[in-house]
């Protein structure tokens, strides 16, 4: 397995979010997914963004079925959100996180988290991030609902984005 960097962030917050919040959320929930993807090249992955999210999701899902967790449900406007993300680290050929992404999906969440990492080949980077307990409490926290997102960097690697929340709806 390689040994590229992982980086999680967990956030927790009540549904006190400022009006600001739900205007960015509303404004990211009208940008479907495949908008955000056409921005980002997936080349070095050899396939679509969208084969890339089904990948990931169906791994995560698996990890969260083998602990006895519900399986999450891919949300198109937290996807865009880790597309764009997952760009501007490509762009950058920098892995970091997204300092604003609780306020850019979608409001009416209770908890939040982001999981990047970069340099693993799609089948692989679920692996990569169970064998890491932040990114591992990510994947099988309290959430019901992922946004995934991968882009290539100029260097020809991959950079990824998986951003959680859990909804009451």
């Amino acid at each position: 397995m390689s040994s590229f960097p992982l980086a999680r962030r967990p956030l927790s917050h009540r549904r006190s979010a400022l009006v600001l919040t739900a205007a960015l959320a509303l404004t990211f929930a009208v940008v479907p997914a495949t908008a955000a993807s056409a921005a980002v090249s997936t080349s070095c992955t050899g396939t679509t963004q969208s084969a890339v999210q089904k990948r990931i999701l169906a791994d995560v899902n698996a990890a969260r079925k083998a602990n006895g967790k519900k399986a999450l449900t891919l949300n198109s406007a937290m996807s865009t959100v880790a597309v764009n993300w997952s760009g501007k680290q490509a762009a950058a050929n920098r892995m970091s996180h997204n300092p604003r992404y609780s306020s850019q999906i979608p409001s009416g969440w209770t908890r939040a988290g982001e999981n990047v990492a970069f340099g693993y080949s799609p089948q692989k980077v679920n692996a990569a991030w169970m064998t890491s307990s932040g990114h591992r409490a990510n994947i099988l926290g309290s959430y019901n609902r992922i946004g995934i997102g991968v882009a290539c960097s100029s260097k020809g690697l991959p950079f990824y984005t998986q951003v959680f929340g859990n909804y009451s709806r």
